[in-house]
C-alpha cells in the first residue's frame, strides 16, 4: 500500500499578492484557506456555486426574453410585466 504524500504547506513558496489590491488579498486568502481544508481531507463543496449560476442563467434568459420580444413596447407590456414579476422569484 502506498501512503498519500502529504505537503507541508510551509515547504511551498509564498505567494505574493499587492497589498494594496483587496481582491487579490481575498483571492490569495480564498486560495489559502482552500487548500489548506482540502489536504485536511475535507472535499470541496461547490454546489452553491453551481446554484448561483443557474439562477444567473434564469435571470439572463428572462431578460433575454424581455429584451428581443417581437413586438414593440405598447403592445409587449403585460409581456414585460410578467418579466418584471418572474425576476425576484428566480432570485429565490
Amino acid at each position: 500500500m502506498q501512503e498519500k504524500k502529504v505537503e507541508n504547506p510551509a515547504n511551498k513558496s509564498p505567494k505574493k499578492t499587492n497589498l494594496l489590491d483587496h481582491n487579490s488579498i481575498k483571492h490569495i486568502l480564498d486560495e489559502s484557506v482552500t487548500e489548506i481544508v482540502t489536504s485536511k481531507g475535507y472535499p470541496e463543496d461547490v454546489r452553491m456555486s453551481r446554484i448561483r449560476l443557474l439562477i444567473g442563467a434564469i435571470i439572463i434568459v428572462i431578460a433575454l426574453f424581455a429584451q428581443f420580444y417581437n413586438k414593440k413596447f405598447p403592445d409587449n407590456q403585460n409581456f414585460l410585466i410578467g418579466c418584471i414579476v418572474l425576476y425576484p422569484f428566480s432570485l429565490a
